[in-house]
């Protein structure tokens, strides 16, 4: 069984889904509307949540609906 490495939470903090690639969220948050491939990227490497560039809200979401939500590594 492989173990599940990102963990995909909503602009609440609440755990919505696990992934064990980081291929695997993009894919799940691109189908889903939530944030496009960079977002993903550039969460994990930075904290930022998905539209929130530097904590700033964007005005620009380009028809995705996940804004405020974030991935990062999981601890289990």
């Amino acid at each position: 069984m492989r173990e599940k490495k990102i963990a995909l939470f909503n602009r609440n903090g609440e755990l919505m889904e696990r992934f064990v690639t980081q291929a695997e969220a993009i894919k799940f948050c691109v189908d889903n509307k939530i944030c496009n491939a960079g977002w993903v990227t550039r969460s994990l490497k930075t904290g930022e949540k998905f539209y929130y560039p530097q904590e700033r809200k964007s005005t620009i979401y380009n028809g995705y609906q996940g804004a405020g939500w974030y991935v990062k590594l999981d601890s289990i």
